[in-house]
């Protein structure tokens, strides 16, 4: 029974890329060490490091006005350390549209002055905000681009007149993106681009003036804008897989043929859930993540029988998150029409039988 995994982050891998890993950690002949086993300072190491910078320059379509900075934490880490870099003596301004927006602004409150200027909570996060006045010392703005859990996405970036920064986890590198025009970019690479234990980072270069000198060196931009990124250890497996996850986004045609694919995939399953009244899901049409996608059926007692059903069937990772309950499909760069189409046969069977 093919198995189809629709899990939110970890996230699936696409075959060819998890032939590689399989490549590259197998022990040799000659007892050779593998990619995770070599000097992030040797030759072979530096090629590898020099060639994902360059191919993220490339898909992003950034110039040398960003720095490319791979960091390590994750998400939540930038959720402090990008306004303790950037808003050590201005204020931090947050459009709120889900979960993840609501942790970050929670982070930055820690470490710097705050204000939203922007909710949708009022609305369960079923539509983006609308934005109010922006504080006039702002720092910059914050947005989520794809709210992975409650399945919000951007169509564009807000218009703005201060650099906006942007939390691109879940839906990075996923379409063409105008990331040249966004100051600050974030995001996670277990969704679109590998594994976790890595976290790009575009900055713009003239606002690393900002940051102050008091920031513990392991926090300041500044250490990781040089040198491509090896001021510490690298997590080098994360790194090897996230330069195999670029290649292959190139084999497949680029950001363009991938954001075809993407908007495919999503148009079967909404298609699917408006078509039926058993399956629902809340959010505005014109908002809707081509990412995440969060549904309920008609009697939400039976969200634990569909996903316990979909797992014997071999459909993994449909279980909501926590924070929201239902059911959630998400349909990273990796995930294949077929399995989709496979989802949608299921749910209208499972329609069938309790609807």
């Amino acid at each position: 029974m093919p198995m189809h995994n629709f899990s939110a982050g970890p996230a699936m891998l696409p075959l060819g890329v998890r032939e590689r890993l399989s490549e590259a950690l197998a022990p040799s002949a000659d007892g050779a060490p593998s990619i995770a086993e070599v000097s992030h300072r040797g030759p072979r190491f530096m090629a590898l490091a020099e060639e994902l910078h360059q191919r993220l320059r490339e898909l992003t379509g950034i110039g040398e006005e960003h720095a490319v900075l791979l960091l390590h934490g994750g998400a939540n880490c930038q959720f402090a350390q990008l306004p303790m870099n950037l808003a050590a003596d201005r204020t931090a301004a947050f459009l709120i549209s889900g979960h993840w927006g609501k942790k970050a602004l929670a982070e930055a409150e820690c470490v710097a002055r705050t204000q939203v200027v922007g909710s949708s909570e009022e609305s369960d996060f079923t539509d983006l905000p609308e934005m109010g006045h922006l504080p006039a010392d702002c720092a910059y703005l914050h947005y989520t681009g794809n709210e992975t859990i409650h399945g919000l996405q951007y169509e564009h970036p807000p218009r703005v007149a201060v650099p906006l920064a942007a939390d691109m986890s879940s839906e990075f590198l996923s379409r063409p993106y105008p990331y040249r025009d966004i100051a600050v970019t974030y995001a996670g690479a277990q969704k679109n681009l590998g594994i976790a234990g890595l976290t790009v980072v575009l900055v713009r270069r003239d606002l690393l003036e900002r940051v102050p000198d008091s920031l513990p060196r392991f926090l300041d931009y500044r250490s990781w804008a040089k040198d491509l990124s090896l001021y510490n250890t690298p997590a080098s497996l994360a790194w090897f897989t996230a330069l195999e996850m670029l290649r292959w986004i190139e084999r497949q045609g680029g950001l363009e043929t991938i954001a075809a694919r993407n908007r495919e995939k999503s148009g079967v399953l909404y298609r699917a859930i408006d078509e039926s009244d058993f399956w629902r899901n809340p959010v505005a049409d014109h908002c809707r993540s081509v990412m995440n996608v969060p549904f309920w059926p008609a009697d939400e007692s039976l969200v634990m029988p569909f996903v316990e059903q979909a797992e014997a069937a071999g459909l993994q990772g449909l279980k909501g998150h926590r924070a929201l309950g239902g059911l959630r499909a998400s349909l990273y760069n990796a995930q294949t029409l077929e399995a989709v189409e496979t989802l949608v046969e299921f749910m209208r069977e499972f329609e069938r039988r309790f609807g």
